[in-house]
């Protein structure tokens, strides 16, 4: 039997049951020793999602909005790397043929709903990189890139976390994707940025997030802001109570979730088969 929380092996079953009805070896031990940004954020939306994903691994392809993401950010984050050493950025067109190559890999392994289609998503995702591209990419001088070794500890609990770029007056800059332009910085956004101020060096609380909105007409909207000392304190409060609450042993999908869709988690189908009700489109 698995080990959870010292004293509690009750915990264990909930983990053990759905570990041998997936017929796959359980996470469990060591289970939210180290914490990251984006599984605090994955829990607070769904556990059960956090649940398939850090303790059972459940395989499940992407859906095609995390293609699309993670093609996206594979290109502009390429050219970053290649500004960093050479202080320019590369072509336009060469970024969008980094993009093309990505996306062809990328669909390969996405699960794609029936109103998806990939040449058209394909499309949409070239004319956001040549927006980004001509945009926002110019000003940007970055300093790092993609620092995936942050570590440190925030209110007990040790932290992991990584930014997309820090630029030579130390802002952050996060590069998302998103269905909808957005009218404000998402809770969990903040939080998860807060936390990559208060790991990185050099970091001086000033933060844009850069959203590319994949729609019929396709925009890039750049939000800056500024971290303050409500953001530090949800950071404190938060990461502990997540913590113990990863710990607990017994997880519930939120149904009500604006992310539970067929279109943005890859896990709606495990998910239905072990609660029943359907996952709407």
């Amino acid at each position: 039997m698995t080990g959870l929380v010292t004293g509690a092996p009750h915990n264990n079953s909930m983990i053990d049951i759905f570990a041998r009805r997936s017929k796959v070896a359980t996470r469990a031990i060591g289970i939210a020793d180290v914490l990251t940004p984006v599984q605090v954020r994955v829990f607070s939306d769904c556990e059960m999602r956090w649940f398939y994903q850090h303790l059972l691994a459940v395989p499940d392809p992407p859906t095609a909005s995390m293609a699309l993401d993670g093609a996206i950010r594979a290109a502009l984050i390429t050219n970053f790397r290649h500004k960093l050493q050479c202080k320019e950025d590369l072509q336009t067109e060469a970024v969008t043929d980094l993009f093309r190559r990505a996306w062809q890999k990328q669909q390969q392994a996405a699960s794609f709903c029936d109103d998806e289609h990939p040449d058209r998503i394909g499309g949409i995702g070239e004319e956001l990189v040549r927006i980004y591209m001509i945009r926002a990419a110019p000003p940007i001088q970055p300093a790092a890139i993609e620092q995936r070794t942050m570590r440190g500890v925030l209110a007990s609990v040790r932290i992991q976390a990584q930014f997309d770029i820090l630029d030579e007056d130390g802002m952050i800059i996060a590069i998302n994707t998103a269905q909808n332009a957005p009218s404000r910085i998402e809770p969990m956004h903040r939080f998860e940025l807060t936390t990559c101020y208060r790991l990185a060096d050099g970091a001086s609380g000033v933060v844009r997030s850069d959203t590319l909105v994949n729609s019929e007409s396709p925009q890039c909207v750049s939000q800056v802001w500024e971290i303050n000392e409500a953001d530090i304190q949800l950071t404190d409060a938060l990461y502990p109570v997540a913590q113990e609450a990863m710990r607990r042993g017994y997880y519930m999908p939120n149904r009500g979730s604006i992310d539970c869709s067929r279109h943005h988690c890859p896990h709606w189908r495990r998910c239905e088969q072990d609660f029943g009700g359907v996952v709407e489109p």
